[in-house]
């Protein structure tokens, strides 16, 4: 089984180890950087790494775990998760959980065919601590050999090794549960001298390390544009407060280096400390996924973020002062979460396991802010309502395209009448406009009086322009939750509908050969129908005469455009569907819907001149009449 790893300190002697690993990183170098250069790379591993001994291919040993969610790869080089997939599997309700659509997802794991998705990037997950912060990301045991043991029945992986000074023990246990999206990681540090010792050599911080960059990542790195970026990212809670930063960014923000200089400062690092609370829990994310690790006893001090530009690093753990007495030793318990960003994901499907139900859990200590891991915004229950919704439509109809027409009738059905007042007030207003024309012909020169006559006008026949407006304020905070939910929930990743081969994907039907300047150009379908929507749709409800609003109403369109070009499919498609529903009761308002045919008594000035006679109905026989 191949061992994959991000960084390798290639510049000092390197034991060989499994075939996989020396292949991969034989061409990777790592300079060390002036360390006030944020961009410096991986420091040249501790003295007491070059003093390890080669370790053979035969004495590496592998596990292989699955539960009903997951398949792990382990490995005593460095006591690791080398690969861990989540896999289709069965939710508790019973329906289907089918998380690699595409055929390319079908791996061989332990001499079967599965589907499944990798989480690991091909990283793996270290759990393991680092002694000098400046070997960052890489800790220097995972090119120690632990010994190992594997218990099937409990799912239990025990990996144990010397320290590389071989004062202290390092036991680390990995407990799975055949159900569940959580595992439990415990680590003892036991001291082997009669003497009182420092785990770290410089007797200052100590660091932790789990979870990498999270993936899935489905394309070359080079080929990321920003919104590829945006969607992995790592965070940690900390004191109270939630922060979160995009993966591979520094964390320095504009204050901090327009109130203090970094001059002469080693910046590639950065630590956290709480000033009243310790760390709650730290994690990385992905599109579709997280992995959180939860401290369930003594929370570490802060966290360590590595603020080098590219960094996959996650976040450290900082534990201070560790010091252990002879034959003394530190038991530290923790909750990981790998699965998807979605609370029912996080939910216990054994209520033996579930902290607020058995008081004897083994995740007793699990913290209750563990949601706000998911980094989906405020309008998170919103979008939680919108998913609910989708699913179920979901369970009768098994496509999702067919899911958003449907919810985005149901939606214009739920506010039928403000967009029945909506579209009664734009055909009251289409049918004030000859008289509106003539105000702002006759009051050109007097805005304010111009102004005060329209108000009037409105007054006098009951209508409101703002009418319209409501419906569409309302659906603001629906649109962001539906962007976050078409944008962030794997139901919909490789679903296709139509055309469309994935709605968390724009409807790409071609892409151009690089062109100069600007590179390849995308090909889109679904917002060009949508732009046409929308004019249609605006050329009915406007009636307004002011050059500048109509010069505005043909900017919309392209503005529109231009931000739904790279959004979700799903997106697309139920702002297309609302712009033709909107359409159709439009028509149908105006066609069916009660007109007050009335004259119009003092509703606006008279001018002397024969334009006034289009307000007054029967001009034209009278003309005739004259004649």
């Amino acid at each position: 089984m191949g061992i994959n790893y991000f960084f390798f300190p290639p510049q000092t002697p390197k034991p060989k180890v499994v075939d996989e690993v020396s292949k991969e990183n034989s061409d990777k170098e790592t300079k060390a950087g002036n360390p006030a250069d944020p961009k410096a790379e991986l420091k040249k591993p501790t003295t007491e790494t070059t003093k390890l001994n080669p370790v053979k291919t035969e004495d590496v040993k592998t596990f292989s775990l699955k539960t009903d969610s997951f398949l792990v790869h382990f490995s005593s080089l460095g006591g690791r998760i080398t690969e861990y997939y989540i896999k289709d599997h069965k939710e508790p309700d019973g329906s289907e959980f089918a998380i690699a659509k595409d055929p390319k997802f079908e791996i061989e794991f332990d001499g079967k065919k599965e589907k499944a998705v990798e989480l690991t990037r091909g990283q793996g997950f270290d759990f393991n601590i680092i002694e000098d912060k400046d070997t960052v990301p890489f800790s220097a045991y995972n090119l120690v050999n632990f010994s190992s043991s594997y218990n099937a029945d409990t799912k239990t992986v025990i990996f144990e090794a010397p320290s590389l000074d071989g004062k202290f023990t390092i036991q680390k246990k990995f407990q799975f549960f055949p159900s569940e999206n959580y595992f439990k990681f415990h680590l003892t540090l036991k001291n082997r001298t009669n003497e009182t010792i420092n785990i770290s050599p410089s007797k200052s911080d100590v660091y932790f390390r789990s979870f990498s960059s999270l993936g899935p990542v489905l394309k070359k790195k080079e080929d990321f544009n920003d919104r590829d970026n945006a969607h992995y990212f790592r965070y940690y809670y900390l004191d109270g407060s939630f922060k979160d930063h995009v993966d591979g960014t520094s964390t320095q923000g504009f204050f901090d280096n327009l109130f203090g200089s970094n001059e002469g400062k080693d910046t590639r690092y950065e630590i956290k400390k709480g000033s009243n609370d310790k760390v709650d829990f730290v994690g990385t994310g992905s599109r579709y996924f997280i992995g959180v690790i939860d401290p369930l006893n003594d929370n570490p001090a802060g966290v360590l973020l590595d603020n080098r530009k590219g960094n996959e690093t996650g976040v450290l753990l900082v534990y201070d002062n560790w010091k252990l007495g002879p034959g003394e030793e530190v038991n530290l318990d923790y909750a990981a979460y790998v699965g998807v960003r979605e609370l029912d994901g996080t939910a216990f499907r054994d209520s033996k396991l579930d902290p607020k139900i058995n008081k004897d859990s083994a995740f007793v200590g699990l913290s209750d802010s563990l949601d706000k891991s998911f980094n989906q915004g405020i309008t998170t229950p919103l979008r939680n309502g919108i998913v609910w919704i989708l699913k179920k439509i979901y369970l009768v109809i098994p496509n999702y395209g067919w899911a958003i027409v449907i919810f985005a009738i149901l939606f214009k059905l739920a506010f039928y009448p403000l967009n029945k007042k909506q579209a009664e007030s734009m055909k009251k207003m289409q049918e004030l406009s000859p008289q509106i024309k003539l105000i702002n012909e006759k009051y050109a020169d007097d805005p304010k009086l111009k102004q005060e006559k329209t108000v009037e006008l409105y007054k006098k026949n009951g209508t409101n322009p703002m009418a319209g407006c409501l419906p569409m304020l309302i659906q603001i905070p629906i649109f962001i939750a539906l962007y976050t939910a078409f944008s962030d929930t794997v139901d919909l990743w490789n679903s296709p509908f139509l055309w469309i081969k994935d709605l968390s994907e724009p409807d790409t039907v071609y892409t151009t050969p690089k062109l100069a300047f600007i590179g390849a150009l995308a090909i889109n379908i679904l917002p060009l129908i949508m732009v046409a929507t929308q004019v249609v749709q605006s050329r009915m409800t406007t009636v307004s005469t002011d050059p500048n609003q109509k010069m505005m109403m043909y900017m919309m369109p392209v503005i529109m455009l231009y931000f739904f070009w790279s959004m979700p499919a799903g997106v697309t498609m139920y702002w297309t569907m609302q712009n033709i529903l909107s359409i159709a009761q439009q028509v149908y308002t105006n066609k069916f819907g009660k007109s007050e045919d009335k004259k119009p008594k003092n509703n606006g000035p008279e001018p002397a001149n024969n334009a006034s006679a289009v307000a007054r109905p029967g001009f034209r026989n009278q003309n005739k009449k004259k004649k």
